[in-house]
């Protein structure tokens, strides 16, 4: 089926999720190095998803800090959900800061899609 492609479609069907996984990955990592980091902790803390990824992987070091911004991306993304199951606190999500918010769920989905998007292309091309 890819043999009829062009080299071209190919070429951006092959580098598209690695671009798409990059960007999300650094707007984790920009969040994970910036004063954000700490809005983010201080604004979750009746909630039970922080803590648990703080003892999951620490948060000495920068992998820590992009782990973490990633489980709770995870978390914010679908709210209510969370809120049911008891891991994200209703009044927490309220008060957390809107473009955090916003840029944390926007790199979630880019890492989302970028790693969907891989594994599709490994099943086509």
């Amino acid at each position: 089926m890819t043999d009829t492609l062009d080299v071209n479609v190919r070429l951006f069907l092959l580098a598209s999720p690695f671009c798409l996984g990059l960007i999300g990955l650094s707007l984790d990592l920009y969040i994970a190095c910036s004063r954000d980091f700490k809005v983010m902790t201080s604004a979750l803390q009746r909630s039970d998803c922080l803590p648990f990824a703080k003892g999951l992987c620490g948060q000495q070091g920068l992998k820590s800090r992009v782990l973490i911004v990633s489980a709770i991306s995870s978390e914010l993304m679908f709210p209510n959900a969370r809120i049911r199951r008891g891991s994200l606190d209703a009044q927490d999500y309220l008060e957390f800061p809107k473009g955090l918010r916003t840029r944390m769920v926007i790199a979630a989905w880019f890492n989302i899609v970028g790693f969907t998007w891989l594994i599709v292309n490994g099943f086509i091309l």
